[in-house]
Parts: structure tokens; C-alpha cells; sequence
């Protein structure tokens, strides 16, 4: 398995593919609202791609960026998180958007691999990411990977979900008088 960091510029050039395995893994989604997400995330500083090729043929791809200050990422979150806790500054949490593995090759631990290798070199002090609330098997895998559930937003106009459930995992230990709470 050959596994691959891409940049912003590196993953524009393998979009086509991104998009077709998208397309597989989750055929729910509309593929007008992944291009203009894309082109945006695209467009984002810090953005950061992984991509899993086996005989040259895609088997999966992990992406996100950092959230911004001003994100919306956590509007609406239910139940009401701890003071500070969506205090975004751009360094503190990288927003993990997409985790994707080809039906041929699930279960044998590539996800876990894309996932932590996009999030091991990441300065943010924690991850996030986002899920269907009926996704339940693999809100059981992202708990088993020690990610921990801090909540339920609403969903954005065009979205595929009313509601997502969302996880954190930290990545560097932050001293409690930090300044980025």
C-alpha cells in the first residue's frame, strides 16, 4: 500500500479520483455540494490530503484543514459545550472533512492508518470531525479509535444530514492555563 500526504495542489491534480471514490463511499451525498466544499476547502490554508493507492488504483483518502476563528463549525452544539470549548483561533483544531476506503479493502485497518496519518503531523492541539447521528458502526469505530463524542449540531442548507455528531481527539497535551481556551 503506498500512502501519500498531499497538499492543496497535489490533490487538485488527483480530484477526479478523490471524487469517484467519494461517489462509492458515500452515494447519498451530492456531488455538486462535495465540488463546492471542495473548492473551498481547496482554497484553505492548511489544508492537508492522504491518499492510500494499491496497484496504482485509489483505495482511500483522508483530508481537513484547520478551523478558522469565526468557524461555524460549532453553532447550534448540543448539549451546551464547557466555556471556551469553540473558541477557534486557526491553530487549535484541525477539522478532519473526509474519510473514505473502497468497500474491497474496509476492515483491514487502512482507515485507522489514513486517519492517523493525516492528524500525526498536525501542530493544532485537537482533531474534530463530523458524523451522520445514524451512522452508529462507525461512530463505534471512531470511539474504539479514541475519539470522543461532544456533541450534535445542526446541519447547513444543502447539507445531506439535518444534524451531525461530532468528535474530538487531542493531539499535544495543552497546559491548563492555556491561552487558546
Amino acid at each position: 500500500m503506498d500512502i501519500q500526504h498531499l497538499d492543496r495542489e497535489a490533490t487538485r491534480e488527483q480530484f477526479s479520483e478523490i471524487e469517484s471514490l467519494y461517489a462509492e463511499a458515500f452515494p447519498r451525498s451530492d456531488l455538486g455540494d462535495y465540488r463546492a466544499r471542495m473548492r473551498h476547502l481547496l482554497g484553505s490554508s492548511g489544508f492537508e490530503a492522504v491518499t492510500a493507492h494499491l496497484d496504482a488504483t485509489l483505495t482511500g483518502f483522508a483530508y481537513g484543514g484547520p478551523l478558522t476563528a469565526g468557524s461555524s463549525w460549532w453553532n447550534g452544539l448540543v448539549p451546551a459545550p464547557p466555556a471556551g470549548f469553540t473558541t477557534e483561533t486557526g491553530r487549535r483544531t484541525f477539522a478532519v472533512i473526509d474519510l473514505a476506503v473502497r468497500s474491497t479493502h474496509r476492515g483491514h485497518g487502512l482507515g485507522r492508518r489514513l486517519l492517523d496519518e493525516l492528524v500525526a503531523g498536525r501542530t493544532e492541539e485537537r482533531a474534530t470531525l463530523a458524523t451522520s447521528p445514524d451512522e452508529h458502526e462507525i461512530q463505534r469505530m471512531y470511539r474504539r479509535w479514541g475519539w470522543r463524542h461532544v456533541g450534535r449540531t445542526p446541519g447547513s442548507e444543502g447539507e445531506t444530514e439535518p444534524w451531525f455528531d461530532l468528535y474530538v481527539i487531542a493531539l499535544h497535551s495543552v497546559p491548563e492555563d492555556s491561552s487558546s481556551r
